[in-house]
């Protein structure tokens, strides 16, 4: 089974989303997703977004921080030119495709619950709805 769209945009996320050692949150996550695709992840998008990503070695979790690994660092930055985040995406797609073994359903406890999930998701549309004051 292929790798989706969805998938490279997790693994994009969470680089994006990185604050250095520390790593990208649940919550810095679901935003980047929500500016780049103006959608919200489901639970199930974001856990086999990501076991597929730790499988392949292109994310690890610590301490409930994303963050990509050197494995995807050296991917991205191999890349002979700056591509558009949709042609990023397609490349990326593929290189998972060609590289990975895709995830389909998780036998361990996923890193993040459902209830966790859920609240981050109320906590960044809530956010997200409040004035902007000028």
């Amino acid at each position: 089974m292929k790798f989706s769209k969805t998938h490279s945009l997790v693994i994009k996320s969470v680089f994006h989303s990185e604050k250095g050692e520390e790593g990208a949150s649940l919550l810095d996550i679901i935003g980047y997703v929500d500016y780049v695709n103006h959608a919200i992840l489901t639970y199930q998008e974001f856990t086999e977004s990501v076991e597929s990503a730790k499988a392949c070695g292109l994310v690890e979790i610590n301490e409930g921080k994303l963050k990509t690994t050197d494995t995807f660092k050296n991917w991205k930055y191999g890349l002979t030119q700056k591509l558009s985040i949709e042609k990023e995406n397609i490349e990326l797609q593929s290189y998972m495709n060609m590289n990975c073994k895709k995830v389909e359903k998780d036998n361990g406890v996923p890193a993040f619950s459902v209830g966790e999930f859920n609240a981050v998701v109320e906590e960044y549309l809530k956010e997200s709805r409040k004035p902007n004051k000028v």
